[in-house]
């Protein structure tokens, strides 16, 4: 009788743990991933690119239809060797804008938002650009905004308190982009403007705060509970470390900007590999997710509708992964990384995240497409049995490429240097200090080399070019080569200088 238990519960076991199985069988997936064991060919393609990519952590969420058919942490959250899981907040960066613009097509179906009313109606400006650009054009990004034109924003609001820092952000945009006095067409321009500005019509027109208008209204109802509005309340629930770059080796950041409170609507959200697939399932699913819709079928086509193809529809852009079409969204803010991918016609959503980011993650010059843009796009491939392809340059190839240039320039610069230096300061001799004419060739061979000292100078101090400070924080190992490398040449200057002078007072003296 115990052994007839014992077979009863094996055999019974057989059929009760697949019900529970977090991976669950589909027609339209590949039979080779329709259950847990499959996805062990998942499991090592990640492994193998975080690896060769040094990820410190990544957290990977699949949904298809909806079910959630895939969730898993790999690597580490933080130095102590806590694990990244599903749960563990990250960094959203841009994939937030289509939260931001859920939030607007909520009130728009409500009742509240006119989509083609313009922006005068809900933001109090007295700039005239106000009057004719609409919701719909911040949505699509056709307003004429230019995102190099924010950074100096995203810069200056990081001090902000916040609960005011995006209205001060948004007023300050229309400040700089509404003064146009004659209305314009304009072609997609990607701009985080045009989303500060959406958050900030969200606030005015709700009554709430962004951030609570986007917990209550979105994060709550799709059950994402470990969603959040701020850095703070990230940090508390277990927000993975970020990461940034230093000459190939991972440093952990915690200084500033990682943070952006004015700039929140554009990309400064945390979520987990879990929420993110609850949200991927009411973008699937024509805005519903389990018994709770947070917007129409409707809604959710137009926010997925580009209006001419190849731009931007609401939040989402439209692609290919080897001629299957898809939408999704690259995002990324400082150590923080994520891309997520919706295959409309298989129902299948991924969502890729990673705890570290640096400018050389980038493809250049495709600059949306960064290493968990491709990690997003294997997987998808994956899933259908085609092949992974092209994995592009390991991070350690791409840096033997900078730090064997860095090498090369800074062993040239230091032989250069150096012979300055023997000629400036060795003995007197003709050899050394013969006459040199002071000639315009001369005097420019000294210049140039203060001016590099003058033009970083320049950069440091001031607003001038504000893409100087992003790139300093998202490639401070490059950027800290070249302010080095600057002082080296000043000090040959300073050399070249003791040289001309040496020089002459020897041709005088010789006389």
């Amino acid at each position: 009788m115990r052994k007839i238990t014992i077979a009863i519960l094996i055999l019974s076991s057989l059929f009760i743990f697949p019900i529970f199985s977090l991976v669950r069988s589909d027609e339209n997936i590949p039979d080779e991933l329709s259950g847990t064991s499959d996805f062990s060919k998942v499991d090592a393609y990640i492994a193998r690119e975080m690896k060769r990519q040094h990820l410190p952590g990544l957290a990977l969420g699949i949904v298809k239809g909806d079910r959630i058919l895939y969730l898993k942490g790999y690597g580490q959250a933080d130095s102590s060797g806590r694990l990244v899981t599903p749960d563990t907040p990250f960094g959203l960066g841009s994939i937030g804008k289509s939260i931001t613009a859920t939030a607007v097509l909520q009130l728009a179906e409500n009742g509240k938002i006119d989509l083609d009313a313009p922006i005068k109606r809900y933001i109090p400006t007295k700039y005239k650009g106000a009057e004719f650009i609409t919701i719909r054009q911040l949505l699509n990004q056709t307003s004429g905004f230019s995102q190099i034109s924010t950074f100096s924003n995203s810069l200056a609001s990081i001090n902000d308190p916040d609960q005011d820092a995006l209205e001060k952000n948004a007023m300050s945009y229309a400040k700089k982009f509404l003064k146009d006095t004659k209305q314009t067409e304009h072609t997609y321009r990607y701009s985080n403007a045009n989303y500060v500005l959406l958050g900030y019509i969200v606030q005015r027109v709700s009554g709430q705060s962004y951030g609570d208008y986007v917990k209550e209204h979105i994060f709550n109802p799709l059950s994402m509970h470990d969603s959040y509005v701020t850095l703070d309340e990230a940090k508390v629930h277990g927000l993975a470390t970020p990461y940034r770059r230093i000459f190939g080796s991972n440093a952990a950041y915690d200084g500033p900007y990682i943070y952006i409170p004015g700039d929140a609507p554009a990309g400064y959200l945390y979520t987990s590999a879990k929420d993110m697939s609850h949200y991927l399932i009411a973008q699937i699913n024509g805005g519903r997710f389990e018994d709770v819709s947070v917007l129409s079928p409707e809604g959710i086509r137009l926010m997925q509708t580009e209006p001419v193809p190849g731009t931007y529809a609401m939040g989402w852009m439209t692609g290919h992964i080897d001629g299957l079409p898809v939408i999704g969204q690259p995002g990324g803010s400082i150590g923080f990384q994520a891309q997520t991918y919706i295959v409309p016609e298989q129902q299948l959503g991924v969502i890729v995240f990673a705890n570290v980011l640096d400018a050389i993650d980038a493809d250049w010059p495709n600059t949306h497409i960064i290493t968990t843009t491709r990690i997003a796009s294997g997987v998808i491939n994956l899933l259908n049995e085609q092949p992974i392809g092209g994995l592009g340059l390991s991070i350690s190839q791409k840096y033997l490429l900078v730090n064997g240039l860095i090498i090369l320039l800074s062993a040239w610069l230091l032989y250069t240097t150096a012979r300055t230096a023997k000629r400036c300061l060795g003995p007197s001799s003709p050899d050394n200090s013969g006459h040199i004419e002071i000639s315009i060739k001369v005097i420019s061979r000294i210049v140039l080399n203060f001016a590099g000292l003058f033009i970083v100078l320049i950069l440091n101090t001031t607003q001038v070019v504000p893409v100087w400070h992003i790139a300093t924080i998202y490639q401070p190992d490059v950027i800290l080569w070249l302010k080095t490398m600057t002082v080296l040449m000043a000090m040959k200057g300073s050399m070249e200088i003791i040289r001309l002078i040496r020089s002459n007072w020897h041709d005088k003296t010789s006389k």
